[in-house]
């Protein structure tokens, strides 16, 4: 998650399943790296990344062999083989062996979203013009040449995987504006288009994180928690509810 700490000194689609997703840190803010996202991410040195994590109770299919889930930050509209949105979907295989690979969704050809594997169609099978990949992304047939994005992750041997997105961080900042001890705190980040975001806050660095309402205009009622990115700047508002603590700005990752 990107997070900021605050001391009092400082005067379309329905998702079945998701995850809090966030950077740890950040130097890049979302405007800079923004036109790197619709292609498959190359790391660079030095670039912050996206970490995760996910259950895969939470995602039956992964307990099995030959299954695939697509997760993603932007939904994949019924009909259009492009995210609705900047992010293309990952994608989560397992083989008959155990082994778990973590793919990119965007096919080598001409950039369709690709589907989940599907061993009875002979692996990953782009609608779009028919390249399959098999379960590691490696290439079956064309007319993609390459064959899928792999991104970085660890298997903790039991629940959990800990996935590494390239790109995916992103920047916050945070200011607390005139009025006292009890003034709002405002929080700036960048919103992606059909990026849906929550807002987080724990007192201590040890405590879990919980989601925390928020306002969108600076006197207005707190009462959202979740906000729809746009491709705008965006800025809201969190009362103060202890002199010391930790907000997060996260984004919602889903099942596509």
């Amino acid at each position: 998650m990107s997070r900021q700490s605050i001391t009092s000194s400082a005067t379309r689609r329905k998702f079945l399943k998701f995850v809090t997703f966030g950077a740890a840190t950040s130097i890049i803010s979302g405007k800079l790296w923004r036109r790197e996202v619709l292609a498959y991410c190359e790391p660079i040195p030095g670039q912050p990344e996206g970490v995760f994590k996910i259950r895969l109770s939470d995602y039956p299919a992964l307990l099995q062999s030959w299954g695939s889930v697509r997760i993603g930050l932007n939904p994949v509209t019924g009909g259009d083989p492009f995210p609705d949105g900047d992010f293309y979907p990952i994608l989560i295989n397992r083989d008959d062996a155990g082994k778990f690979y973590v793919l990119d969704c965007e096919c080598r050809h001409q950039s369709c979203v690709v589907p989940p594997f599907n061993l009875a169609d002979g692996g990953v099978h782009c609608q779009c013009h028919g390249s399959l990949y098999w379960v590691d992304g490696s290439v079956l047939n064309g007319p993609a040449a390459s064959p899928l994005g792999a991104y970085q992750f660890e298997f903790d041997g039991n629940n959990t995987l800990t996935i590494h997105i390239p790109c995916w961080a992103f920047q916050m900042s945070a200011t607390v504006l005139p009025g006292g001890a009890n003034s709002r705190i405002r929080i700036d980040f960048y919103g992606n288009t059909n990026v849906t975001y929550e807002i987080s806050f724990r007192q201590q660095v040890g405590d879990a994180w919980a989601r925390a309402s928020f306002a969108t205009t600076p006197s207005g009622p707190v009462n959202q928690t979740t906000l729809l990115g746009s491709g705008v700047d965006v800025s809201v508002y969190v009362n103060r509810a202890t002199a010391n603590g930790y907000y997060a700005v996260g984004m919602k990752l889903a099942r596509v």
